[in-house]
């Protein structure tokens, strides 16, 4: 009897079961341009008919294939990414989640040859150097500044490896400008922007189609110079510490870099090329960015000051630097001065001195410098004897 009620039972969920097998996608990803198999790339799939969540990724191995498991019997939308050298695809071949195909995955089985041909995304590439050693640079940050600006067309950023070489990848079509910074280096090199220009409005312009890989956008940084101060709170007495302190292009009058006090109110920028600079303390970025910054926002409750101590920028005094030259003593100072009361001391006056009068029976003498008062002591008139004269006169004396 328990052996058909077990019987019974496994026969009712049989159907279940097998409605529940699941099923998997497997392909093959592979570089459109030279047909070798791409590794490592992302391989995503998810509900067709949902706008939100992935179901399951994998990996692509050193050949280039994938697979992914575990999949109930649906239509599902894959994507595929290969890191930035390569454009973001749906399959199949599409660019947009709109057009994407559907890849049906049947009950218990597999949906196979669901694959990518990635194009590659355009990418700059290049090797940066410093003019002291002609030796390559590690840790400097290269950045490509789209001109043609678009939603999908945005900067990106590379850093050079130990030996200076970097790339850029995943760049739209367009024209760029690049720069080359050494902040995070930990050398003293100077900014520096495609093709050998120190200012931005000078840069070289690069124009780059589709998948394409320019080569030998190199630098070689030279030397950089320093501007170094300190920041005071002249009402405490006190070194101000997170205050913004900006350089200016003296030519220009345009912000070039920025860094903030340290907590005994010093700072040090040491990345400028040679040129000539005015310097800035406590800048509210909409003074300078308008349209991208709102008023207010950086307000510290202390008004822009430039050096030395000038309200304007027309009137700041400008600082000529040589390549690797270094100025110092850039300082500002904030508030007023705390005013430190004055002690007025009531004037001093000679004690009286009054005469003073011995009482009887003394009178003032000097004794040891000072006038005392003396006793008097009464002398009594000697008897005097007078032993000439004649006997006489003697004896009427008695």
């Amino acid at each position: 009897m328990l052996a058909l009620t077990v019987s019974l039972c496994l026969a009712a969920l049989a159907p279940a079961y097998a409605s529940a097998a699941t099923g998997s996608i497997t392909g093959t990803v592979t570089d459109a341009s030279s047909g070798e198999p791409v590794e490592g790339a992302e391989v995503c799939a998810g509900p067709f008919d949902s706008e939100e969540g992935v179901e399951a990724c994998a990996h692509t191995e050193t050949d280039g294939t994938y697979f992914i498991g575990g999949l109930d019997p649906a239509n599902y939308r894959v994507w595929f990414w290969g890191g930035s050298q390569y454009v973001f695809e749906y399959f199949d071949g599409k660019r947009s989640w709109e057009d994407a195909d559907p890849v049906e995955v049947p009950s218990g089985g597999k949906a196979a040859g669901i694959d990518a041909d990635l194009d590659r995304t355009a990418a700059i590439n290049g090797t940066v150097r410093a003019s002291e050693d002609g030796l390559g640079v590690g840790a400097i940050d290269v950045c490509a500044y789209p001109l043609d600006l678009a939603e999908e067309n945005f900067g990106r950023c590379g850093e050079t490896a130990a030996d200076g070489t970097y790339s850029i990848g995943g760049l739209s079509p367009g024209n760029y400008k690049v720069e080359f910074w050494p902040g995070f280096s930990g050398r003293k090199l100077a900014y520096q922007f495609w093709n050998h220009q120190s200012r931005y409005p000078q840069a070289d312009i690069l124009t780059l189609s589709e998948g394409e890989w320019l080569e030998g956008i190199d630098a070689e940084l030279e030397p950089g110079a320093t501007i170094t101060g300190t920041v005071v709170n002249l009402a405490k007495g006190t070194p101000m510490d997170g205050v913004r302190v900006c350089t200016i292009d003296a030519p220009s009058n345009t912000l070039t870099v920025c860094t903030w006090t340290n907590e005994v109110g010093g700072y040090r920028i040491s990345t400028l090329p040679a040129g000539s600079y005015k310097v800035v303390f406590s800048p509210e970025m909409w003074e300078f960015f308008p349209e991208s910054a709102a008023t207010g926002e950086d307000d510290d409750g202390f008004p822009t000051r430039f050096w030395d101590n000038q309200t304007t920028i027309a009137a700041a005094n400008v600082i000529s630097l040589g390549t690797g030259s270094t100025a110092e003593g850039i300082d500002a100072n904030f508030g007023t001065p705390a005013v430190t009361p004055i002690l007025t001391l009531p004037n001093p006056q000679a004690p009286i001195r009054r005469k003073h009068k011995c009482r009887r029976g003394f009178k003032k003498k000097l004794v040891k410098g000072k006038r005392r008062c003396v006793k008097v002591r009464k002398h009594r008139r000697p008897r005097h004897r007078h032993h000439s004269g004649t006997t006489a006169q003697r004896f009427f004396a008695r």
